[in-house]
């Protein structure tokens, strides 16, 4: 199969641990220029069976011994030395290239692929490899240029075209990468990865006919049973639906997966789940998750999305069971417990909510979030006290984030301070002054001081800001009619915060005060 854009870095490690493995096939018979490069089995060879001399030996040791302990960086120096006293062993080029894409370090492991082909008896594996990783570090036009270079060394290299031709999509060169994938076709009509390419580039082109067209020639030859590629093409196809939102189609695809081709695939069942879920058929999606999750129990990723169905249909029991065993597993997971904070305070079960916000804060103390849950919690057990606190602790973290203030404000406005009140609005219009929501609560603190001038100030302030609040635009109405002031103006208020909010019977009870 052609190669194409995954992950990069896991595509990286893969790719990179594959060379000694070519390495090794490079010692056995020519291979054959008509068929598709395939790996051979490789001839039994020790670990150090290419290092000669004793200190390139000694260190080649030393370094194996950190790369099994998972400490590549050390690993890496050791094998570098080792390198300095034999400059051309492939095994030690394999192992220096290798952990250097382990570690990122991506342009030196493609100058040391190149050195590999320079050394290497046989280098044009070792060049579709190097092709192959220009392709995954997102270097297409290099990427074409290698696999061009492979083909003028092997023209019946069925894979470079292909590879070189998704080279080419990626560059938007779509009629050169359709082209060379063609020509690839053409010396191997029965190979479904050229279908399946073609397939890519059309949905990429958002072509869908001529996609689906491909990924059906894809399955209809013999040869995929072998590679194992029809989930894929299936696969493909339902996304070519899913973009055309052709979502009935989608759902018999993904279907016919799971009941003839695999089971267990994951990818088939998270789409048809998403299908339902699109149409707000949850009871259907939990079904096929639940039936999924009687295969493998402990199956997390099923357990959340299980969660988060049960959430949309509130049975919220069932959400939080599903939730908790996924912490269980997962428990630095900061997204987990702030979800399972949300679904207690759905519940009201807020000492379990603020338990799981405090967890959060154990393992990230910066998190704002958490604090200003943390603080609308204790507001909710009426300890304003510890509140007010936590809250403090929020704006500290963010001073430009406006729901701390706000929460403090409240909470002042509650007891009937409004002075305190005040001067909690005014500290947040310090730090941010054209937040509307600010202005509009010291205009209500100001109105409960019976200050109306200064109220009014706030509420046009308000205005300018936003003029669709509507909620600013009522109470500014309502308090000229109240006052007898203004009345003109008092019903263009009301009038425009109605135009908003038709349906809201406190802003007709606003038109009709006068």
């Amino acid at each position: 199969m052609a190669l194409r854009r995954n992950d990069k870095y896991r595509l990286i490690i893969f790719l990179c641990s594959l060379i000694l493995l070519i390495l090794l096939i490079n010692a056995c018979a020519p291979i054959k220029q008509d068929t598709v490069i395939r790996p051979e089995e490789p001839p039994a060879i020790t670990e150090t069976a290419a290092i000669p001399g004793p200190e390139a030996y000694y260190n080649f040791l030393d370094g194996f011994m950190h790369e099994q302990g998972g400490d590549f960086k050390d690993a890496l120096v050791k094998y570098e030395q080792a390198l300095s006293y034999d400059e051309n062993s492939l095994f030690l080029l394999s192992r220096v290239a290798s952990l250097q894409a382990k570690l990122g370090h991506i342009d030196k492991a493609i100058d040391t692929m190149k050195r590999l082909t320079l050394v290497a008896p046989r280098p044009n594996l070792v060049i579709s490899l190097l092709g192959e990783m220009y392709f995954s570090v997102g270097d297409f036009e290099r990427s074409a240029e290698t696999f061009n270079q492979l083909i003028e060394k092997e023209p019946k290299n069925v894979k470079a075209y292909f590879n070189r031709g998704m080279a080419l999509a990626n560059l938007k060169r779509y009629d050169d990468a359709i082209k060379s994938i063609k020509e690839g076709i053409e010396i191997d009509p029965h190979n479904p990865a050229g279908y399946l390419s073609l397939g890519d580039i059309y949905s990429g082109k958002e072509d869908f006919k001529k996609a689906i067209k491909n990924y059906k020639k894809a399955i209809s030859q013999k040869a995929i049973s072998k590679t194992g590629n029809i989930e894929q093409a299936y696969l493909k196809m339902g996304t070519v639906y899913m973009k055309k939102e052709d979502y009935e189609k989608a759902e018999d695809i993904y279907q016919y997966i799971l009941a003839n081709i695999n089971p267990f695939s994951r990818e088939a069942l998270f789409q048809l789940v998403q299908i339902y879920a699109q149409r707000k058929e949850f009871p259907m999606a939990i079904e096929v998750l639940e039936k999924a999750l009687g295969h493998n129990p402990r199956d997390m990723d099923i357990l959340f999305k299980l969660s988060l169905l049960y959430k949309e249909i509130k049975d919220y029991t069932k959400a939080i069971q599903k939730a908790v065993i996924v912490a269980a597993v997962r428990p630095k997971d900061l997204r987990l417990h702030e979800y399972l904070g949300y679904l207690y305070e759905e519940t009201g079960d807020y000492d379990r909510a603020r338990k799981e916000y405090e967890t959060i804060i154990e393992i990230a103390p910066d998190n704002i979030e958490a604090h200003l849950h943390l603080g609308f919690i204790y507001a909710k057990k009426d300890d304003k006290v510890k509140a007010v606190s936590i809250l403090e602790k929020a704006v500290g973290l963010d001073p430009k984030r406006p729901n701390a203030y706000l929460m403090m404000g409240t909470l002042y406005h509650q007891d009937g301070n409004y002075k305190g009140a005040e001067a909690i609005y005014l500290r947040g219009i310090e730090t941010i002054p054209d937040n509307p929501e600010l202005h509009f609560n010291l205009g209500i603190a100001y109105d409960k001081l019976d200050r109306f001038d200064d109220m009014v100030t706030e509420m046009k302030k308000t205005i300018e800001l936003d003029p669709e609040h509507e909620n600013a635009l009522n109470y500014l109405g309502y308090s000229y009619a109240d006052k007898g002031v203004n009345l003109d103006d008092a019903v263009e208020l009301v009038g425009r915060a109605l135009k908003i909010k038709p349906d809201n019977g406190a802003y007709v009870d606003s038109l009709g005060w006068p």
